[in-house]
């Protein structure tokens, strides 16, 4: 470090960094989608195999299947930065943070989602959804809602708040975790709920602040704090509290399509406040 330096400069360089970091890893998203070399997860249901093959205990066996990766990246940085310098960083920085996104493709799916319901095809439109999400006796817009908001959430939200927790390393780390859940079949969902329980608050809060804050106080203030909701009922419920949307009294295509339609404008206004926040407090 340079003689004199203070404190406030090395950490508003950091930021710095990290917001350059951040917004070419979302442009890329944007452009590219969930795909490419760093969405094919091969090499880890590889290194799933292999950590399966062990036998370890539920926690270790998780630590193992989020550490081993991130020591690999962060060796890859050591030796980059010995070739390279302080473009390094920045590299592995957009390597992991894009790496985070969430895989899929959930845009198509959404489209498709509302081209089925909109010509009455109900059948189509509920193969669209999550079995885990569904419930024969919820109305088609309350199970769309649920599945349909976790997943655009769980892609997108808590990649952002753990960068910027934690930096590039958390955002893979959250990631990690999710896939790690994924190819056990559920295995890890404690893990996964306890580190989507900050972002989905932030998020809820979010989709009150630029809605009906009055309809969606109840849930900031209750449902937020039972641990007997479940994060896809409590985005769902405060998108439609915040919306002013009555998914009881409604049931059918046209009802789904209302509710999905409203998600997508909550989802959108939120992503657009939590760039607009992390751009103002890189120029702080």
């Amino acid at each position: 470090m340079v003689q004199g330096e203070t404190c406030g400069a090395v950490a508003g360089r950091f930021t710095r960094l990290s917001y350059l970091v951040f917004i070419v890893a979302v442009g890329a998203f944007a452009l590219l989608g969930a795909g490419g070399p760093l969405h094919r997860d091969t090499w880890f249901e590889l290194l799933n195999r292999r950590v399966d093959a062990i036998e370890l205990d539920l926690w270790p066996s998780l630590a193992l299947r989020v550490v081993a990766p991130l020591i690999g990246a962060g060796l890859l940085l050591w030796l980059l930065s010995g070739l390279v310098g302080g473009l390094a960083e920045a590299l592995i920085g957009i390597a992991l943070l894009y790496l985070a996104w969430g895989r899929g493709d959930y845009p198509t799916d959404l489209g498709k989602f509302l081209a089925r319901a909109k010509v009455g095809d109900v059948e189509g439109a509920q193969m669209l959804l999550s079995d885990s999400k569904m419930g024969a006796s919820e109305p088609l817009a309350v199970r769309a809602l649920r599945d349909l908001s976790y997943r655009g959430f769980a892609r997108w939200f808590p990649p952002v708040l753990y960068f910027w927790l934690l930096g590039p390393f958390g955002a893979a780390a959250y990631r990690l975790t999710e896939l790690s859940n994924a190819c056990s079949e559920g295995q890890f969902d404690a893990a996964l709920k306890f580190l989507d329980w900050l972002p989905s608050r932030l998020l809820l809060l979010s989709f009150a602040v630029l809605g009906d804050f009055k309809r969606a106080r109840g849930i900031l203030t209750t449902a937020a704090f039972d641990q007997e909701v479940s994060h896809d009922e409590l985005l769902a419920n405060g998108i439609a509290r915040a919306g002013s949307l009555d998914l009881e009294s409604e049931d059918g295509p046209e009802a789904a399509v209302s509710a999905v339609e409203a998600m997508q404008k909550a989802m959108g206004r939120a992503t657009a406040l939590w760039i607009a926040v992390a751009s103002v407090i890189a120029l702080l």
